[in-house]
């Protein structure tokens, strides 16, 4: 029983140092928290090929992508918002809380 004990707990503390002190730890932090609370702070900027702002979104949004060709997510007003980016860029840049 002891042995269990002595395990689990070196599991715990170990699965801690991972979650607070690597990055990819941190990713998982901050996803689970999204995922969760409704989103992130973020500012979304989608340009033409040209590099002219087509449209900009600020709110509190979690986002969705296939890495191929589009982001999806809903704003704050329910909205949903699907951007293809096979000829642009969309840069999302997260703001501080």
């Amino acid at each position: 029983m002891a042995v269990r004990t002595i395990v689990a707990t070196l599991i715990i503390i170990a699965s801690c140092c991972y979650l607070t002190y690597t990055e990819s730890g941190k990713r998982i932090v901050k996803d689970f928290t999204s995922n969760v609370s409704g989103g992130i702070p973020r500012h979304v900027r989608v340009y033409d090929i040209n590099g002219e702002l087509i449209e900009e979104y600020t709110g509190t949004f979690d986002m969705e992508t296939n890495n191929d060709n589009y982001i999806l997510f809903d704003d704050e007003n329910g909205l949903r918002h699907i951007i293809y980016y096979t000829t642009g860029t969309i840069i999302v840049d997260e703001l501080g809380e």
